[in-house]
């Protein structure tokens, strides 16, 4: 029985990212650089989650062009370290760019929401040194090179507009409404100023939380809530047992090799899957690059909070929402 081009796709880029999360791992411990393996595999998998599915040269440039645009914004977040103020400047000014590229412009959304996670990580000093960001940059060279690679087995042409297409619909006005673009990096804010006010261990996750999970479609947006929650839930559930029992780094990197098989079927709109592959593979992913230090179990107590908060917050920005469409179109009612 012949395999479907849409079955093909998906084997050929699950073991894309199964060698995009695998390879950075395997050199990490041959350098014995823990450090490796999480950023290494974290600038593959971004490479990976923004390419475009068109010829070579578009694919690295696009790729390429994203991956320095999350350094400098990394870079951003370097200069604000120390003064928690001053850095919710850049995180109001990135979260509000990333909640203006629509739907259908995937690949400016995904690169500003991480040029908006690379500020807040490493203003909170989760990454913040020149070799950090040489170890993503080779991570999005690997993640390129395997995408073009990938072309000649069935991962090539795709459907949609080109990266270049969307920016010129973008700089054309082709926007989310702007109400919209005043919840996002508003409910960003308040959520990271909740979390760092309730000394959270990392108040960034919140904020990223936000906004990953925040939608202009308002039931698509309550979707994601409830797929979001429960698929951190399930992810963290599933890698408990594992950083509890597992203190050795090839049975780690073979868990995470087994799911990240899968992510090309969870992002093809399964985000409850695709929430709880990405929430097991970085726990296991930042345990991994801590074992010396005894790993970082607490992190997943820690991770099921953050969801809590940042749902909660954008389940109140999305009624709130709701309340100020159904009050415009009851004024627009009545003046008519």
């Amino acid at each position: 029985m012949p395999i479907s081009p849409q079955t093909r796709d998906f084997m050929v880029r699950g073991v894309l990212y199964l060698l995009a999360m695998c390879i950075p791992i395997g050199v990490s411990q041959a350098w014995n650089k823990p450090d490796i393996a999480l950023l290494g595999a974290l600038g593959a998998l971004f490479a990976l989650f923004i390419a475009p599915r068109y010829t070579p040269l578009p694919r690295v440039l696009c790729i390429g062009a994203g991956g320095l645009l999350v350094c400098l914004a990394a870079a951003v977040g370097v200069f604000t370290q120390g003064n928690n103020n001053l850095a919710l400047i850049p995180l109001v000014i990135f979260s509000w760019i990333a909640a203006l590229p629509r739907p259908d412009q995937a690949y400016l959304s995904l690169v500003v929401k991480n040029m908006a996670a690379a500020a807040l990580l490493t203003h909170f000093g989760l990454t913040n040194s020149l070799s950090s960001a040489g170890v993503f940059m080779s991570g999005l060279a690997l993640g390129a090179t395997l995408s073009v690679l990938g072309i000649p087995f069935g991962s090539g042409q795709g459907h949609g507009a080109s990266p270049f297409e969307e920016f010129r619909d973008f700089m054309s006005g082709a926007v989310n409404d702007h109400l919209y673009g005043v919840a996002v990096p508003l409910t960003v804010l308040l959520c990271t100023l909740a979390a760092r006010n309730l000394n959270f261990s990392h108040p960034a996750w919140v904020g990223l939380t936000v906004l990953f999970v925040m939608h202009s479609d308002g039931a698509t947006e309550l979707r994601r809530i409830r797929d979001r929650a429960l698929g951190t839930v399930l992810g963290v559930a599933a890698a408990a047992p594992v950083v509890f029992n597992i203190q050795a780094p090839l049975p780690l990197a073979g868990c995470i090799a087994l799911v990240a098989l899968f992510i090309p079927y969870a992002q093809a709109g399964h985000y409850m899957q695709f929430s709880f592959i990405i929430t097991f593979s970085v726990l296991l992913l930042v345990d991994m690059a801590m074992l010396t230090t005894g790993g970082d179990i607490s992190l997943l107590g820690w991770r099921l909070i953050d969801t809590i908060l940042a749902c909660g917050g954008v389940l109140v920005a999305n009624l709130t929402l709701r309340l100020l469409a159904r009050a415009k179109q009851q004024t627009a009612n009545k003046q008519s």
